[in-house]
Order: C-alpha cells, then structure tokens, then sequence
C-alpha cells in the first residue's frame, strides 16, 4: 500500500508539473485585408545563410483565426540581384497552404538555389490572428536546425520581424487560451561597489550626452556655428556618417552636427566650445552624444529597450538601428573607447517630454546613471549629471510640467545631479528651443560644469578688466557662485561665473 501512494504521488506530481509548464507561441495580426498577398508578412532572419545546393525541411504548426492561405517565399537579402524596385530578385516560391482554424503540422521541403537568409511567410489577403509554434528548419544532410527557440519555449521574438510598409504586429501568447504573455523585465542589478576604471589623459575631458529630440538637435545649424569651432573641442562619433565623412568612435573637431548626421543643433554644441574659452590652453574637452528624437527614458534601460522599440513608428526604428537597437549599449561602448585617450568628467541629459511629470522618472533616470558609471567604472562622486529643464510654457513648452513635477527630484535620488535652467530659453515650436536657445542653454551647462571645475580646483578664474563692474540685483541669474548658486550680490574680489565666463568682481 505504501508503495502504491508513493506512486500515486509521483505521478501527481508528474501531471502538476506538466499542467504547470507554459506552453507559448508567436501570434500575427493583420487588422485589415491587403491586395496583395506580399502586404503582409511575417519573417525570420536566419543567423547564417542557408548552403546554396543543399536540401532543406522547415516544419511549423499553423493556426489561424480564420481559414487564410500562406505561401512561403525564402529569399536572399544580401544578393547583388535586384528587382525592379531595388529589392533582392533572389526568390524562392514554394508551394501555398491551406491554414484553417485548428492547430496542424504544414511542411515544406526544399533544395537553396541561392544563400537564403530569411525565411518570409506571405499572407495579404486575409485579416485576422495567424500562429505559429514548433517551427524547426533542418539540413536533409546533417540535421542542423536553423531556427533558435522555434518552440517559443523562452517567450521572446528574437529573429522575427515584418516589413516596414505593412500593418502586421506581432507577439508572443499563451498557445491554449491566446492571451499575451506579460513578461517582467529583469533589471541589471548595480553592486555596491565596483573596480573604477583606468582612463587616458587627465587633461582630455570627456562628457557623455545622451537624451531625446532637444540632445538630439532640433534647430537649423547656421553659419556662425561652423565657423571657429576650436581644435581643442572634440566630438566622437556615434554613428558613421556620409557627409561629413565620420567614422564611428573616432575624434573630430565639433563641427555640427554632432548627434548624427542630418542632426541639428544641440546644447553639447556651446557646452564644450564654452569651456575651452575658460579651461586652460592645455585642457581639450571632447563630446559623445547619443539621442534619439521622441525616446523615453525607457530606451536607454535594458530591461525595456527591445518592447518598446518594437511598438514604435519606423522612423523611429531606423534612428535606434544607428545603435544597434541599444542607445545605452553604444553610450557604453564609446565611453570605454574614449576611456583609452581621456578622462570622463561628466554626463548630460536633456531628456524627459515624452516622461512629462511621470512620477518614476527621476528613479529611472537614477538607474541609467549608475548603470553607466557601473559599466564605465566611474565613481558617481566625481561624475555629476547635469540635466537640462524642457521649455517654459512662456515660451510656449508642451512639457513645462516636467521641470514642476519631476527635475526638482532628481537632486534628491542623486545628490551629484544638478539642473540646468531653460529659463527665458527661447522655443522653436511646443518642444525644441531655437537656434539661439540651444546656444545659450549649452552655455548653462557650461557654466555649471565649470563651477564645479572650479570647485575642485581645476579651473583658474579670469580676472575681468579693472573697470569692468556688474549691478547684480536680488532676483538676477545671471551670475554664478563657484557652487553653482545663483550670486545675487557679488562684493570685490568675487570670484563668479557670467555669460559662460569665470571672472573676478573688481
């Protein structure tokens, strides 16, 4: 008898376990019929192409919510043979399938007459669910199998995608009951303590900007600021460009646009050509910036980036593969390359419209910015954050709430984080300053950074000409104390920061 419970609770066990074993899929939705059956597509980029002359099976159990037909067309991308739209005429077309509404197993056996490298499933014509799961691709010969995680038995949609012109979305859901499956995103946990990092030169200082639209450059580059850009600014280039010819992580002269290219004009532009007119001759400073016009904070966290890039509009796509689909990752990789010829001193943010006021904002802000001292080994102590306001309403700002509700945290979660004023910042529509205003605002930034410098030491104030004298009223912010406070009434000797300048108040 004992023994037979004993079974008996093995076996229990053995049912619990499997009842309990998710069981997912991927699910494509098509919201209206296409004329063409090539309008809607689901894809898979295979990590290495297929053996041109070898024979091929893929198998796949199909669904949909409604009977369709799918035809499946493997192609090679990467041919040199081009349609007449441009596009590769390196095609197979096999057989079509009859999907109805109950799962089935459909296979299609084939020899690669070229390098095929994707794997495109066309179903235009239809609207409705279609689902896949189970999916294996296999060498006849060796048995390989192409496909990574075709059960969906880890939920993730790595290696499957749709075409940009096409409404198809897609997600991974619950096999039995189609419901989408909500996975809690894991967040790389920072250590108390961490190895700082050995860096270059002391006297080549680096800032790493990161942020949205207004980081990004929103206002016409003029004339006056390509002009006498000094060589002692630097930019590193996020992204390759075509003209100007720039290679990514290489140091140029900060000649605009410094984002990416067809970027405008940005605060890092007069941040950096203000501090060399006051560092010393010997100082260069040198600029990484890396934003994407309209991201949340959420694009630079791990645990979010690859969901929300997903969801987004194709403009917006394309910006974040410049990156490589990871902004951070990149901020990253050039921080530890720049790490090689200087020394990271700080890191600006202007980033925050499409957060306006959330109340987690300045906690997200707080994780991006240890996550970059962890990765780059720098101690948050000597690195401040300087994060820049979003446009008055005066000035006619969507997102002026931002500076009420959420900027005036952020020094509380992260005491070496100070905010830049855009006060009086003039606006070129409900988001992005003026030329003009992007000038100025760099010059803020600018002029707190120095009053740190010269906090610890690093900058020399320049004495003003012995008549020059300044009437400094109560409720003028025009002048800086070293600290970075507002210096209402200077006496003799004062040493102050104006107009981006370190002088002394004779």
């Amino acid at each position: 008898m004992k023994r037979f419970y004993t079974f008996l609770f093995a076996f229990v066990c053995t049912i619990v376990s499997v009842m309990a074993q998710a069981d997912y899929c991927i699910r494509f939705y098509e919201p209206k019929k296409q004329a063409n059956i090539w309008e809607s597509q689901a894809q898979y980029v295979l990590s290495q192409p297929l053996t041109k002359g070898n024979n091929y099976t893929l198998t796949m159990k199909i669904k949909a919510s409604g009977n369709m037909n799918i035809c499946f067309w493997p192609i090679d991308t990467k041919s040199a043979n081009r349609n007449e739209w441009g596009n590769s005429a390196d095609v197979q077309y096999l057989d079509q399938k009859s999907i109805t509404t109950q799962w089935d197993v459909y296979t299609w056996k084939f020899k690669a007459d070229f390098p095929l490298d994707e794997l495109d499933f066309m179903f235009g014509g239809n609207e409705g669910y279609l689902y896949f799961d189970d999916v294996t691709l296999k060498d006849d010969n060796i048995g390989v199998n192409y496909i990574i995680n075709g059960d969906f038995a880890k939920p993730e949609t790595d290696g499957w995608q749709t075409v940009g012109y096409s409404s198809v979305k897609f997600e991974i859901v619950d096999a039995g009951n189609g419901k989408p499956v909500v996975i809690t995103p894991e967040e790389p946990i920072v250590p108390d303590n961490y190895p700082l990092a050995e860096q270059g030169a002391p006297n080549f200082h680096i800032y790493l900007c990161f942020g949205q639209s207004n980081m990004e450059g929103n206002a016409a580059i003029e004339p006056v600021d390509k002009t006498n850009v000094p060589e002692r600014f630097k930019m590193m280039a996020a992204v390759n460009y075509n003209s100007p010819k720039r290679e990514m992580g290489k140091w140029y002269t900060a000649v605009p646009p410094l984002c990416r290219e067809n970027t405008g004009l940005t605060p890092a532009d007069y941040f950096g050509r203000t501090l060399v007119e006051n560092l010393p001759s010997d100082i260069s400073v040198g600029v990484i910036n890396v934003a994407v016009g309209g991201a949340k904070i959420e694009l630079f966290m791990e645990e979010f980036k690859d969901e929300y890039i997903k969801n987004e509009a194709e403009w917006f796509k394309n910006y974040c593969k410049q990156y490589n689909n990871d902004p951070f990752g990149r901020l990253v990789e050039l921080g530890k390359e720049a790490q090689k010829s200087g020394v990271i001193k700080g890191i600006l943010l202007h980033q925050g419209e499409s957060n306006c006021g959330q109340s987690d904002w300045t906690e997200k802000v707080a994780k991006v910015y240890k996550r970059l001292c962890w990765k780059l080994g720098l101690d948050p102590n000597d690195v401040p954050l300087l994060a820049g306001e979003t446009l008055y309403s005066e000035s006619g700002g969507a997102c002026s709430w931002h500076n009420i509700a959420a900027l005036p945290k952020l020094p509380e979660v992260l005491p070496n984080a100070y905010i830049i004023s855009a006060k009086d910042l003039p606006g070129n529509d409900s988001f992005h300053f003026t030329s003009a205003g992007y000038r100025e605002l760099g010059k803020r930034y600018a002029e707190k950074m120095l009053s740190l410098l010269a906090t610890d030491g690093i900058v020399s104030p320049i004495a003003a000409d012995a008549d020059e004298t300044y009437d400094c009223t109560l409720g003028d912010d025009s002048m800086y104390n070293l600290d970075g406070t507002v210096c209402k009434n200077p006496q003799p000797g004062t040493i102050v920061i104006k107009n981006g300048k370190i002088i002394i108040i004779k």
